[in-house]
């Protein structure tokens, strides 16, 4: 019994030195890119590291033979490794969207003028987007002025200056 102790207890290092190396390094370059749970370095770890654990547990506190204990403390890591995937993993991939984005992503947007847009000139205007509203520097596409609070679509996008037109609906 003294060897799967210190199988164990490997473990439990292991996921101790590797948990310590997530917080001070980014280990992100292990994640190979398939979207398959088990091959995730993290649900990897907290498997075994479970394993571990709860072998080092029911060797102490039962006395249950050693072939039926590696089956519960695999059955016990593999659980935890789905747990940390559904509920840490999975949402956090999913947050990992940015509220930013490009100005050429303005192009197609439908605006509404907030400063008038004169024929040779800039004026301003506000489009609406997913994460907000902002506010961009407009100038009229065919040269025509643009009054205060009529739609505009931006045409193009040119030196951080959008060129729009107005949007008949």
């Amino acid at each position: 019994m003294v060897t799967l102790d210190m199988i164990f207890i490997g473990c439990i290092a292991f996921g101790l030195v590797f948990a310590l190396a997530l917080l001070f390094f980014d280990l992100s370059v292990l994640h190979i890119g398939l979207d398959i749970p088990a091959l995730h370095p993290v649900c990897f770890v907290s498997a075994l590291t479970a394993f571990g654990a709860s072998g080092l547990l029911l060797t102490n506190f039962t006395s249950l033979s050693s072939g039926i204990l590696l089956l519960l403390s695999t059955v016990f890591g593999l659980f935890l490794a789905l747990v940390s995937y559904f509920f840490w993993i999975r949402p956090m991939a999913n947050a990992e969207n940015s509220t930013g984005f490009s100005i050429l992503d303005l192009e197609g947007k439908i605006g509404e003028v907030i400063t008038t847009v004169p024929a040779s000139g800039y004026g301003e205007i506000i489009v609406k987007l997913l994460s907000g509203t902002t506010n961009q520097i407009a100038a009229s596409y065919d040269g025509n002025a643009i009054m205060e609070g009529s739609r505009v679509i931006v045409v193009k996008v040119e030196k951080h200056v959008l060129h729009v037109i107005p949007f008949d609906s």
